[in-house]
Formats: C-alpha cells, sequence, structure tokens
C-alpha cells in the first residue's frame, strides 16, 4: 500500500505516469505498423485501404511521427517523473538538480589528478581543481602532531584528522551549513577547547567503525566531496629534521621553528607501509601535483615513505610542483625556486618533477611590509638555476588580491589544467 501513496493528490505524478503509459501504446502502434509493412508489404488497418505505393508511404511516415512522438513522450515523462519526485523532498530546487546532473556528468569525464600535501596549501589547490574534474584523489601526510589533531592523535592512537577534514571541505559539493560545523572550533576553558567539529567527528566515526579508511570515507560522503581524500599511510608517522648545525628535531610542530636552517627531514619510523589506495591511484593519475604548503613539513613527509616516492617516480603522469609564494620562517627563510625544487628531489632522486608553477605577480607593497615583518618575502623565481635541474617553469600571476598573500584557486586551477592539454 505504501506505493500506493505517490498516486494521492497534490504529488503531481499521475500526469507523468500517464503521459509514460501513453507514449508507451503509440511506441508499440508505429512500431507495429511499420513490422507489418515490413513483412507484408502492407499495412493492417480496420478499413479497407487501396493498395497505392504513395499511400503505403504515407502511412510509414504517419507511423515515424508516431514512434518519435512516442519517443519524446518517454523521455519528457520519465524526465519530469523524476525532478517530481525530487522537487517533494527539496522544493524549488529543479534547475538545481538539473544542473547538478550535468556538472557532474562533466566532471566524471575530467582528468585524473592526485594532489600530495598537507597542511592550508593542499585544500587550496584541491578547491581550484574540483571545478574541472572530479576524478580528484588528495593523498594527506598524517605526521601532525600539534593542536587539536595532535591532542586527539596521542589520546586515541589515530593517526591526526585535521589535514584530511581541511580537505574534506574543500572538496566540498557546495558550500553548505555543514562545511562550517566540520570547520567549527569549539572555544571556552573546556576540554573540547581548541577542537574542531570536523576533527572529532572523523575521530568519532573511527571508534565506530575501528578502521581510520572508513571513518574518512564516511565523512566525505557526509560532504559530498568531488573527490576522494586519502591519507598516505595508515600508521604512525613521526617527522624528524636534521638542522645545518647538526642538531635533530623530532615532532612536526617543532621542526618549523627552528632558527638554524634545515637540512633534511626524515621519519622516526624505520618502515611504514603506504596505503594501497594511494599507490592505485597515483599508477592511474594523469597528473600529480605537489604543493603548495609547507615544503619540509606538508609535502616533503609524503614522499619520505619509499613506496610512495617510489611509485610517483614510476608513473607516466606528469609530475608538477607549485611552489609558495611566500617564504617560510623556520623553513625555507631566503629560499628562491630552484632551493625549493632542490629539496625536494634531494629527498627522492633526479627527473622526479616535470614542471614547476611560480608565481610572476607582484605582492602589494602593504602586503609585503606585513609579512616583512613575520620574517617572510616573495620566493625569487631564479629561471637559470631552474633550467639547470631539468625542471620546465612556469611562470603565472597567481596572487588571490585579499589581505594576506596566498594562491588563487581559480588561477591556479586554469594554469595546472593548462599543463594537462599541451
Amino acid at each position: 500500500m505504501l506505493g500506493f501513496r505517490w498516486l494521492y493528490p497534490g504529488m503531481r505524478l499521475k500526469r507523468w505516469f500517464f503521459l509514460i503509459g501513453l507514449s508507451l501504446v503509440v511506441l508499440v502502434v508505429g512500431f507495429s505498423g511499420l513490422m507489418s509493412q515490413h513483412l507484408t508489404g502492407v499495412h493492417y488497418r480496420p478499413h479497407p485501404v487501396v493498395e497505392i505505393e504513395d499511400h503505403l508511404k504515407r502511412l510509414k511516415f504517419v507511423d515515424f511521427l508516431f514512434m518519435i512522438l512516442a519517443l519524446w513522450g518517454l523521455v519528457l515523462g520519465i524526465r519530469r517523473l523524476i525532478f517530481s519526485v525530487l522537487t517533494v523532498y527539496a522544493p524549488a530546487r529543479e534547475k538545481e538538480f538539473i544542473n547538478m546532473v550535468y556538472q557532474r556528468t562533466r566532471l566524471k569525464r575530467g582528468p585524473r589528478i592526485v594532489a600530495v600535501g598537507g597542511g592550508t596549501g593542499l585544500p587550496n589547490v584541491l578547491s581550484s581543481l574540483k571545478h574541472y574534474t572530479s576524478n580528484l584523489t588528495a593523498v594527506v601526510t598524517v605526521a601532525d602532531d600539534g593542536g587539536s589533531s595532535g591532542r586527539l592523535r596521542k589520546e586515541f592512537r589515530t593517526p591526526p584528522p585535521g589535514d584530511i577534514r581541511n580537505c574534506i571541505v574543500a572538496l566540498s559539493d557546495q558550500e553548505t551549513l555543514l562545511n562550517d560545523l566540520f570547520q567549527y572550533r569549539f572555544k571556552g576553558h573546556g576540554d573540547l577547547k581548541g577542537h574542531s567539529f570536523g576533527n572529532l567527528f572523523i575521530t568519532v566515526m573511527r571508534e565506530l567503525t575501528g578502521d581510520f579508511g572508513r571513518a574518512v570515507e564516511e565523512s566525505s560522503r557526509v560532504l559530498s566531496t568531488r573527490g576522494t581524500v586519502m591519507p598516505v599511510t595508515f600508521e604512525a608517522m613521526t617527522l624528524q629534521a636534521r638542522l645545518k648545525n647538526g642538531k635533530v628535531l623530532t615532532g612536526e610542530s617543532t621542526v618549523g621553528k627552528s632558527k638554524s636552517p634545515i637540512d633534511e627531514v626524515m621519519l622516526r619510523e624505520k618502515k611504514i607501509k603506504p596505503n594501497k589506495e594511494v599507490l592505485k591511484a597515483i599508477l592511474e593519475a594523469d597528473a600529480i601535483v605537489l604543493g603548495p604548503g609547507s615544503l619540509f613539513t606538508s609535502v616533503i613527509p609524503n614522499l619520505l615513505i619509499p613506496q610512495v616516492a617510489e611509485t610517483i617516480a614510476l608513473s607516466r603522469a606528469i609530475k608538477v610542483y607549485v611552489c609558495n609564494v611566500m617564504t617560510q620562517p623556520g623553513e625555507t627563510d631566503y629560499y628562491t625556486v630552484s632551493d625549493h625544487v632542490k629539496a625536494i628531489l634531494k629527498h627522492t632522486g633526479p627527473n622526479f618533477i616535470h614542471y614547476v608553477i611560480a608565481n610572476k605577480e607582484k605582492v602589494p607593497h602593504k602586503l609585503l611590509q606585513r609579512y616583512e615583518a613575520f620574517g617572510q618575502e616573495p620566493v625569487v623565481v631564479d629561471e637559470k638555476a631552474i633550467e639547470e635541474l631539468g625542471v620546465q617553469l612556469v611562470k603565472s600571476n597567481l596572487l588571490h588580491q585579499e589581505d594576506f598573500v596566498r594562491h588563487s584557486p581559480e588561477k591556479l586551477g586554469k594554469a595546472i589544467v593548462r599543463l594537462l592539454v599541451i
């Protein structure tokens, strides 16, 4: 009896059921007429007709017309029936549903892109690329040990959820209150102070499912993401840095606070198994994007897992590094674009990067003064040094004109996608 409720008055469904039924009848009549003429050479009609060739042609035309009208009626009826059902649940959103279906169909045909990183840089590149393809995979570092993520990591022995949460929100299909909810950070003086709701949600989901990967999948489903978010590994991952003065720092949150330049970074754990789905995505990718983001604490940590770096090197995808616009105190003081590239090649190997995208737009003077107070300056584009590394430089206007310096998602997305059609 539940199915008959769809036929109640006011549901606006009966008319479309009727149209579909009538179209099917007309389609059968037209098809039977064509078949009878094809088999016997004569159309069967209830009244006698004069069998002349012109008359048969006219009847054949009528049968074709019946079939065309029937097919049109079927398409219209099914289409309107679907949207009538949808608008029962979401009134006045018919056009939105049409646009959504079209957009998702178009994005499914987009290139397969794997973006590698963490921090605030990876969500930026994801928010730019999701408008070109839904075949996106975000490979996220799980070395974070500070703030809310660090506390949850220590207390629940779970991979830190913070960077993953930011990527899920960045890939969200549309801006909704749920996005704001996931990013909401508790205030006050209790145990929840400093925690974001999204971090807690992912952690609770992991406790319920017993699997961090499943927790990430379910969280992504809640926000209806365009793409997939994957932790680079499900195992504990502790970042260490050897400084130029020989000192070794342990912990991602302490690496960027050193006053001595970083020589190299490594993982304290000697053998870490990568997420197998990450390796599969890398091998199937058309493009692999590294950065932007903190060079030694967001980008390179993913490459310290040997199998991940080796799989990227073996992949036939084009490899693109998006260089930061500004230097980062404690990590990349006085670094040029080539210095960033050299650091990646030092931790991976030669010919690991095909292209480096760098900003050529001037930073407004007011912003420069503000950043100089924190020891930051624009990353210098040293073209000759980059060329000597065997990496092709792509210069573009990438700035987002706001009260702080960062990549414009729109400009960055165009710069990356342009490389896929070269």
